[in-house]
This record gives C-alpha cells, sequence and structure tokens, in this order.
C-alpha cells in the first residue's frame, strides 16, 4: 500500500485519513482547510455522518465501535 501525505492528511487505498490530530477541533480544521466537509469525510470511509459529526463535537469519545474508527480516521486515535 502506498501512503501520499499532504498539508495534514494521508492517502491510503483511496482513502484520506488525517495525520496525527491534537483534539477534535483540530481534526474539524484540517478538514475545512482541505474543503471537505463532515458528510463527504463519512460518506468516504463509509462512516454515518452522525457518528462523524458526535465525534467532532466530543460528544462521542471514540472508545470502541464506529466511533473508535471514526478517531482513528481523523487522526485522534491510533489504530488497533
Amino acid at each position: 500500500m502506498s501512503n501520499q501525505q499532504t498539508d495534514g492528511l494521508v492517502a491510503e487505498g483511496g482513502k484520506r485519513f488525517l495525520q496525527d490530530q491534537a483534539s477534535p477541533a483540530a481534526a474539524k480544521r484540517t478538514l475545512q482547510m482541505q474543503g471537505i466537509t463532515l458528510s463527504e469525510f463519512a460518506r468516504q470511509h463509509g462512516f454515518k455522518y452522525r457518528t462523524v459529526s458526535e465525534v467532532v463535537r466530543g460528544v462521542n469519545k471514540g472508545l470502541y465501535g464506529e466511533g473508535h474508527r471514526v478517531a482513528v480516521a481523523l487522526g485522534l486515535k491510533r489504530g488497533p
């Protein structure tokens, strides 16, 4: 698998993942700077928009399940 890195994003397998982010707000800013909406990010990764929104707002801490997978894709947590 080849990784391409640009402005806080890592492209892998046709999906763009965020690099390590300090906070949900930082992840949201990175997406905004790249012109990617939360709904577009959710669609690209096969997540529910609501889950992505909850993780970015800090309502869902991403401890397990889809919330955790979203947090990993946003660069907030390390993968398994």
